[in-house]
């Protein structure tokens, strides 16, 4: 019998696209620095600064979720799970092709917020949207017109009591970690360069998602043989909407703290402890919003009263 994978198949195609990608994105980077920079010193400052771990989250990490979040759910719709050498070689070249055309995609579509103002974020935003639709059409119509290559399974992929948790689990995660980091980078990032804590900041709010992602396990009940992609699709954006928006309240508490404008022992010390216990309150609503909204879409209770409702 040929063995068949939900996640096989996709985290293959995303590894490739991981890597490959990251190196198309150290090339351009390469390409494009200043000429009066020696190559040594390019490098120097490419591996021995933060540098590095900015340019690989925001460059490669955040997109491969989003691509394998693509290829599961096109695969799953192609009933493309069969793990293979003529699968994993077709996919490969695949997202060889994909990642160049993507990273052309990103950088005609690549901008920036210069201030901090409404339009500016509604433009920089509309940019994401494209980009990421334009990403998605690729991948799709990619997989569709070479799915006749690809060795495919006569019947749907069965999902059973134990697994149909765990599909949507994952889909749910993905999705939620790609929204909230894509969404966390594009808008909160040049707030976070002025006061050059981007590092600590991005590591406690990706270590509060995961937290919240892990808590909020225990409410997949979901028993379903098919993928249920409007109940996705509504927890995600729901609880991605509220903790950015948590976030951005954060934010604009601490921008505009009036005592950031003059220094003081004992209010600088003041001013530190009152933003640990923001953080840590940030903390406790983005874990909360999670956890609600997967209990409200996946807990056992209203999944059985909206299937009772549907039957």
């Amino acid at each position: 019998m040929q063995k068949v994978s939900f996640f096989k198949l996709p985290l293959t195609g995303c590894l490739v696209y991981f890597l490959f990608s990251t190196f198309l994105n150290t090339s351009f980077l390469y390409l494009q620095h200043n000429a009066s920079i020696p190559d040594n010193m390019f490098w120097y400052f490419f591996f021995e600064s933060d540098f590095l771990f900015r340019f690989l989250l925001e460059k490669s990490f955040i997109e491969a979720l989003w691509v394998f979040g693509l290829l599961v759910v096109f695969f799953y719709s192609f009933r493309i799970h069969i793990v293979n050498k003529a699968n994993i070689t077709l996919l490969i070249i695949l997202m060889l092709i994909y990642s160049i055309i993507a990273s052309f995609i990103a950088i005609n579509t690549n901008v920036k917020l210069q201030n901090y103002h409404l339009y500016s974020i509604l433009f920089s935003l509309a940019f994401a949207i494209i980009r990421y639709s334009l990403e998605a059409l690729l991948l799709y119509y990619f997989i569709g017109f070479s799915k006749i290559y690809f060795v495919k399974d006569q019947n749907e992929f069965v999902l059973t009591k134990k697994n149909s948790s765990e599909i949507h689990f994952i889909l749910f995660s993905i999705f939620s970690c790609f929204i909230f980091l894509k969404g966390f980078n594009l808008l909160y990032q040049p707030l976070l360069d002025k006061f050059d804590v981007s590092i600590f900041f991005t590591t406690i709010y990706l270590s509060a998602l995961l937290l919240g992602l892990v808590l909020s396990k225990r409410w997949f009940h979901i028993f379903s043989d098919k993928v249920l992609y409007i109940k996705l699709f509504k927890s995600v954006s729901i609880s991605n909407i509220l903790i950015l928006a948590v976030v951005y309240i954060t934010f604009t508490i601490i921008n505009n703290n009036p005592t950031k404008y003059y220094i003081d022992s004992f209010v600088t010390i003041f001013n530190h402890i009152s933003k640990l216990f923001l953080v840590l309150l940030v903390i406790l609503l983005i874990c909360l919003i999670l956890n609600k909204v997967t209990k409200y879409y996946f807990g056992m209770t209203n999944f059985k009263k909206s299937q009772n409702e549907s039957n």
